[in-house]
């Protein structure tokens, strides 16, 4: 039979092998030189990765500056509020003793700015600080932070030297010792006005209170909202989490659409250069392997550029509208650093997937039809 000879003719040392395979840094290297050979086509099948992944960027991006944006409206009025609240019962600060009462460290972006702006309002050494345990009124071991310490702050070694003269005593940390009836009766008796109040809602009754000391005034700075009032902010979160869920799944969907047309444009018009390449002798393992770092490498750009542009159309918007110290200081900058790891990695999966079906279908062609295709 004509294989049998063909056997016996060649020695094994000396067969022909019709097909090589070649490593990734061949085919790196060809998928950049066809990149700058094409570059014109190649920015094209860019720009929808660029635009679509920029839309979702811009959206997602949108959303956290209207947020951060909003919850620093909301700060500055709560805070104004509460500095409200504390004047209203001792008058103006200067020539005024304020005793604090921490557990730890104020992390609490609401307590900070009020204390901030009592502080800038008030006489140097004038807020008494002194940081207990949370179940034993003794100093605490935690560190306080070092501008509790200086300026309008003094550091106060035991309680008792902390509310002495004080015209209002604040309690700040959910975590405080309850003072006995006896050391308290003590404690406000040597305030120049018994004043107390507390951050959190509940913690002493007013009654109680009283029958200590007639004169005490004991308010909480805390908002107790009503229950309407509750039930509408909850549908006003609700009524928000929809529409964000709702921009986001579109955007997702314009960017996939944008990224497989791109990308299967970008494919289809290249199959005479795949039958080329076959005929030439390329494993179709190669030809699928090529158009797969090219859509990795167009991904990964066009989604790097798509994220910056982005970012940056939104927060030039809102620089605009709102002011860039107010914009800057108020942006969730970890929250966007996220959402554009995201982008990039979506836009670079897309771009990868989108190409995997039109790369494979084309390989699998008869070298002749894929010569005959006129695209």
């Amino acid at each position: 039979m004509p294989e049998e000879r063909g056997k016996d003719i060649l020695p094994a040392g000396e067969r022909i092998h019709e097909q090589v395979i070649l490593p990734w840094n061949i085919a790196i290297r060809i998928t950049l030189r066809g990149l700058k050979i094409r570059l014109g086509r190649s920015l094209i099948t860019m720009s929808g990765v660029v635009l679509g992944i920029a839309f979702l960027m811009s959206v997602l991006s949108g959303d956290a500056f209207r947020a951060g944006l909003a919850a620093e409206t909301r700060t500055k009025t709560e805070v104004t509020r509460l500095v409200k609240l504390i004047e209203d019962e001792v008058g103006t600060f200067k020539g005024r003793k304020i005793a604090v009462l921490i557990s730890g460290p104020v992390t609490d972006e609401h307590k900070r700015r009020m204390l901030e702006r009592i502080a800038a309002r008030s006489d140097p050494q004038s807020i008494a600080v002194f940081a207990t345990q949370p179940d034993r009124l003794v100093p605490a071991t935690v560190p306080i932070p070092a501008e509790m310490k200086t300026g309008a702050f003094k550091l106060a070694s035991d309680f008792a030297d902390c509310v002495r003269d004080a015209h209002v005593l604040l309690l700040l940390d959910r975590e405080l010792p309850r003072i006995s009836d006896a050391a308290l009766a003590k404690y406000l008796a040597s305030m120049r006005q018994p004043v107390l109040l507390d951050y959190y809602h509940g913690r002493y009754d007013e009654a109680e209170l009283q029958k200590i000391n007639p004169k005490i005034v004991y308010s909480s700075l805390s908002y107790q909202m009503s229950e309407a009032e509750i039930k509408k902010a909850q549908r006003r979160k609700a009524q928000q989490e929809a529409r964000s869920i709702w921009i986001t799944v579109v955007s997702m969907l314009v960017t996939v659409i944008g990224i497989a047309n791109a990308m299967l444009m970008s494919v289809t018009e290249r199959i005479r250069e795949i039958g080329t390449m076959k005929c030439l002798g390329a494993l179709s393992k190669f030809v699928v392997k090529l158009f797969l770092i090219e859509s990795l490498i167009i991904g990964v750009l066009g989604a790097v550029f798509g994220t910056i542009l982005g970012f940056l159309v939104p927060f030039m918007a809102y620089m605009l509208s709102a002011g860039a110290s107010l914009l800057v200081h108020s942006t969730p900058f970890l929250q966007l650093a996220i959402y554009g790891l995201a982008s990039i990695a979506a836009g670079t999966g897309l771009a990868i997937v989108a190409a995997i079906y039109p790369a494979v279908v084309a390989a699998r062609m008869v070298p002749a039809d894929a010569l005959r295709t006129n695209v």
